[in-house]
């Protein structure tokens, strides 16, 4: 009974993890490539957490104590949804047409401002 107790525990887990995962860019998460296998992936309250893609890890408490996590999971979604904000930053708009994504460039600017990596 107990062994089903704990496959139920980690099912929660896995996927508590993906749903977060899933999230990391409208959480306010951004990421930064630091060589060609790490990435360094940034919460909007500016903790930092470098993720190997080439052995699959990461430095998180969550990695380190389950071997999965948000950011190992989320990593390529994440640089997808950034790396595309980022492309409608520089093509420009108007502004008073579409306020959500002025909210958001105020966000990012914000960020920036306070040395977040993008």
């Amino acid at each position: 009974m107990q062994s089903q107790s704990r496959s139920i525990d980690e099912a929660r887990l896995s996927a508590n993890i993906s749903a977060r995962a899933a999230r990391l860019f409208e959480d306010g998460y951004s990421i930064v490539r630091k060589s060609e296998d790490t990435l360094v992936v940034t919460s909007n309250e500016g903790t930092k957490y470098e993720v190997d893609t080439f052995w699959g890890s990461c430095e998180c408490p969550c990695y380190k104590h389950h071997g999965h996590c948000k950011h190992l999971e989320g990593w390529k979604s994440l640089l997808e949804a950034q790396t595309e904000y980022e492309a409608h930053l520089l093509k420009g708009y108007d502004e008073s047409k579409d306020y959500g994504r002025a909210v958001m460039e105020e966000s990012l600017y914000r960020r920036l401002a306070n040395g977040a990596a993008v």
